[in-house]
């Protein structure tokens, strides 16, 4: 009897503690990109997913920019987010969810900003 409770426990923690987690595109996710004048930087985006709209943010602080558009087609879990920097320029994001059923997922795509484009590898934190 108590082992079929204890087991019970487990189980219902183990499903909230999963629902906390917001899969498969909340949190915090950072990549490193090379900038104009060809330094690196690092880029972090913080997404949430309602199930049906993404909403977020690159580069949060007093500079952060939040997502204009951004839309998650579960049909292969491609990822496209667009945002205006402050000078009115456009960025942008498609890609595709990578390792999807783990913890460290990933997504992989090109990254434009001021009219470059570069591949990059978000890795979820």
């Amino acid at each position: 009897m108590r082992g079929t409770l204890l087991a019970g426990v487990l189980v219902a923690v183990a499903a909230v503690a999963s629902a906390q987690e917001g899969f498969p595109l909340d949190g915090t996710w950072r990549s490193q990109a090379v900038a104009a004048d060809g330094s690196e930087r690092t880029l972090v985006l913080i997404l949430q997913w309602d199930g049906k709209q993404v909403a977020g943010t690159i580069n949060p602080g007093p500079e952060g920019v939040d997502f204009t558009g951004a839309t998650l087609d579960p049909e292969g879990w491609k990822v496209k987010l667009v945002a205006r920097d402050a000078a009115g320029g456009e960025i942008r994001l498609e890609g595709a969810i990578a390792n999807l059923g783990k913890y460290n997922r990933v997504i992989e795509g090109q990254w434009t900003e001021g009219g470059r484009t570069q591949n990059v590898r978000f890795v979820h934190e």
